[in-house]
């Protein structure tokens, strides 16, 4: 098979057939390299956030392989977040933008699938949380105190209305910690294991530690103090308690009921 030297116009950037790295597929699951080529052109540069792919069928020409199996790789680039379909006359798949919740996505699926031990998760959590803490007393400014102290306030609202969404609201501060370290990393990072966490306290439903807004309210005193040792010795003891909560609430769900 001859290999096509055409140029397609994709997103204002030139993607040669042929000459641009991509090749021809000879397997019968031509999708998974058809992924890895776009995915690695997307890591590379040659296709920026907001640049338009090139068209299903001239992909199809490029990799020479079905259409069918072109679409498979792109819904497979949709579900990672690397690429997104718009519809349309001026629609097909475009490069998107980086986005954190992917990370946090992924791993909500594989804590659910049991990939990680309850004690690992309380581990990784800890630490993350100590180093964010350490941050935040370096870095924290006033409106970032604030939005702690708000996120507080908001949370002793909910408990006394007991409502239902208090869980959510709960799961907040963290994400407000993280952002007071003025560190996207440490913000997604957070954003994932706190994911894990809010899913199991869905699942099992323990009753809510009335004492939370007591002991957030200690832990912001420590930031504000810049005294990130008695801020992370605090929460260390919160998380702790959490995770025993959590184990005992999962085991009574998971206990047969005796009628």
């Amino acid at each position: 098979m001859t290999e096509p030297t055409s140029t397609t116009q994709a997103g204002g950037l030139t993607a040669q057939r042929g000459a641009d790295g991509f090749t021809q597929v000879r397997t019968k699951r031509g999708y998974e390299y058809i992924y890895e080529q776009i995915r690695e052109a997307i890591v590379a540069g040659r296709f920026r956030p907001g640049d338009r792919l090139p068209a299903e069928r001239e992909m199809a020409q490029i990799f020479g392989v079905s259409r069918q199996g072109v679409r498979e790789a792109i819904r497979g680039l949709e579900s990672t977040g690397l690429v997104e379909i718009r519809l349309g006359v001026l629609g097909g798949a475009f490069v998107c933008e980086g986005d954190p919740s992917t990370v946090t996505r992924a791993m909500s699926d594989l804590a659910l699938l049991g990939t990680f031990s309850s004690q690992s998760l309380l581990e990784a959590r800890i630490v993350l949380t100590s180093d964010v803490l350490r941050l935040a007393c370096e870095r924290a400014t006033a409106e970032d105190l604030q939005r702690l102290e708000d996120d507080i306030v908001a949370t002793e609202q909910l408990f006394a209305e007991a409502s239902a969404a208090r869980t959510a609201q709960i799961t907040g501060f963290y994400r407000r910690l993280a952002e007071a370290t003025h560190n996207e990393v440490l913000v997604a990072l957070t954003d994932s294991l706190t994911q894990i966490v809010h899913a199991r306290l869905e699942r099992a439903g323990p009753a809510p530690d009335r004492d939370i807004g007591r002991v957030r309210r200690t832990i912001l005193g420590h930031v504000r103090a810049g005294d990130a040792d008695a801020a992370i010795a605090e929460i260390t003891r919160h998380l702790t308690g959490l995770e025993r909560t959590l184990l005992a609430a999962e085991r009574d769900r998971a206990a047969p009921r005796v009628d």
